[in-house]
This record gives C-alpha cells, structure tokens and sequence, in this order.
C-alpha cells in the first residue's frame, strides 16, 4: 500500500513539474500597434497581424493597464479601452460636454489600474455668454469603473505624448513631461520641477526633447527613456517607475533618434528616427546603427526575452529587426499611418 502512495505522489510530483514547466514556456509577445482608424495586434511568432479592431479616430498615444487586462487609446477627446483578452472595443470614455470642452493631451494609467490620469486642455463657456474661459492645464484623475473624473490639479504647461509617469512604489507620485519634466503629489497637489529642459538647473545648458513617446510595457523594468539635446552634446534620460530615480547617461555620438527602449537586461538602448541605433546603455557608446529602410519612424517596441526589435510606425509599416545584428528581418504592413506601438506578454 505504501508503494502505490509513493508512486502516486511521485508521479504527481513529475506532473506537476511537467505543468510548471510549461506554464513558463507559454508566454507569448504581442505588439499593438494603434493607427488611422483601426488597432492591429501583431503576433510575434510569426510577426503577422492576428486581429484588427476598427474605430473611426486618429490616436494621439497609448499604453497598457499595468494589469494588463486593457489597453488604452488616446484619440484627444475620447479615451478608447480594448479588451486585451479578446482583442475588442469595449468601452469609450468622453469627457467633455456642452458646456466644458476638453482635448485630452496625454494620459497614463494609475498603478492598481482603476484610474486614469489625464493631461487635459479644458475650455469652459456659459449657455447664452460669448465668453469662453480656457483653464490653466489640469492634471485629471479619472475613475474608469464610474466614468467620472474625481479629482484634478493645476500642472506645467506642455504635458503632452504619453509622459505621465505614475510611479509603482508610492501612488501618489506622478512624474509629467512637459516643458519640464515635474513631479505631482497626488495626496497634496504639489508640483515641484525634477528634471529642467527649458528651464535647467543652474549653471546647466537647456535641454530639448524631440518628442516624448512611451515605449514600456507592463512586467518590463519599468525604466523610461528619451533622449534629449542640448547646444553641445546630446544624452539620454531614465527614469525609474518604480522608484521615481532619475539618471541620464551622456551619449558619445550626436545622433537624431524620436523614441528610444532599453533591452530586458538592461544592457542596451536602442533608438529610432531615420536610423535604428543600438547604444551601450553604460557608456553611451554607439554599437552598430543601420538606416531604416521605410525611412522615418517614431517608435520602437522589443520582444520580452530582448531578440527582435520593432521600429515604427511612422508610415503604415512596422519594420522588424535582429537586435543583435540589426538585420532586417521582415515588414509588416498596416492599414494607416501611426505614431506608437507596445508589446503585450500573455
């Protein structure tokens, strides 16, 4: 009797390692990819597009939940939400009305992902009054299960593209890429500057951002990066989302680069504009660049295990390349032109 106990739980044992081990094995990488009217998901086994979800907008910037569970479009005056489980519109969120019009300049999803965070333009009239009122910029906090926006605070101007940076280990952090790069007090309304582009610290050039886009995606590291230039150098900034510490590293060459990722370990950083450009991310030093056949693209996305590297769009295609080599390994066609992607593990 104590034999068969012993096999079966022995047997349970390998079954059970069995499963974990496929369990690990399983995960697969999707990139999205929002254009002029519709969303395309790409699988990244066979870098085909596996489904379109239509919608009748341009998106401005995007970005998933940390959840995973949706991802967001921002179109300026509607923030759309797919359904990453079955890939489908599910919801529509509008938060202007009659009296109080408002562009939605960039956004960011909250930690516990139950909230947005909303770079706003607001402009408010009153019925039967040819006078508008246009607000300072406001940060909004939206509740996405009420539809309804619950708090908002007085920020910089120029908070645009998709730098809205909550901060993982302390909710009520927000980082904002504007003018300046900020740091807002969610619990008090505090703004205070962090990181000085037109406004440096002293004895420091200005700085320029070319354009601010977004590139993480949830599970990665969580480090953000842009680079920026100044009248005599060019460097790149980072700043950890899960602390709020911010660095930056001097590049040795002057390169122009529009969106920029770090590789899963860190190594490297990879940019794209009119060439896709590897960087030794410890010592600024360029590795290898190779002109990007399509021509201009403003965003990159990488795989999770940090071997293929997606650059664009910029037009209505998706270039994908050997992050080791920087071969070209194929191009997907979109639909329509666009201006960011993501990747989604599942």
């Amino acid at each position: 009797m104590k034999t068969q106990i012993y096999k079966a739980l022995f047997f349970l044992f390998i079954f059970c390692c069995i499963i974990g081990f496929t369990g690990t094995g399983t995960a697969k990488d999707f990139i999205y990819v929002p254009v002029s009217n519709a969303l395309h998901v790409i699988d990244c086994d066979t870098d085909t597009i596996v489904k379109t979800v239509a919608y009748n907008d341009y998106i401005l910037g995007s970005g998933f939940s940390p959840d995973k569970k949706r991802y967001y479009l921002n179109a300026v005056h509607s923030i759309y939400a797919i359904d990453t489980a079955t890939n489908t519109l599910v919801d529509t969120y509008k938060v202007s009305s009659e009296l109080s019009k408002v562009d939605i300049l960039a956004f960011g999803v909250s930690t516990d992902s139950k909230q947005l965070y909303l770079s706003c333009s607001i402009t408010k009239k009153k019925q039967n009054i040819p006078k508008l009122n246009v607000l300072p910029p406001q940060l909004v906090v939206y509740d996405i299960s009420s539809k309804k926006m619950v708090k908002s605070y007085e920020i910089p101007y120029g908070v645009l593209g998709a730098a809205v940076l909550p901060i993982k280990n302390d909710k009520n952090r927000l980082i904002l890429g504007g003018l300046d790069f900020s740091e807002v007090n969610l619990k008090t309304g505090e703004v205070k500057k962090v990181f000085g582009l037109l406004n440096p610290e002293k004895g420091q050039e200005q700085k320029n951002l070319l354009a601010v886009w977004n590139t993480l995606s949830p599970g990665d590291h969580g480090i953000f990066s842009a680079p920026y230039y100044t009248a005599t150098s060019m460097e790149y900034l980072l700043i950890n989302t899960n602390n709020g510490k911010i660095d930056t590293v001097k590049a040795k060459d002057i390169l122009f680069e529009y969106s920029t990722i770090i590789s899963p370990d860190k190594k490297y950083l990879y940019g794209a504009m009119d060439e896709l450009i590897k960087i030794d991310l410890k010592t600024g030093e360029t590795v290898k660049m190779v002109p990007i056949e399509k021509g201009t693209c403003y965003s990159v996305s990488m795989t999770s295990d940090g071997k293929k590297i997606y650059v664009g769009p910029g037009g209505n295609d998706l270039s994908v390349y050997d992050t080791e080599t920087l071969e070209l390994l194929g191009v997907i066609t979109l639909d329509a032109d666009g201006v960011v992607s993501h990747r989604l593990t599942l």
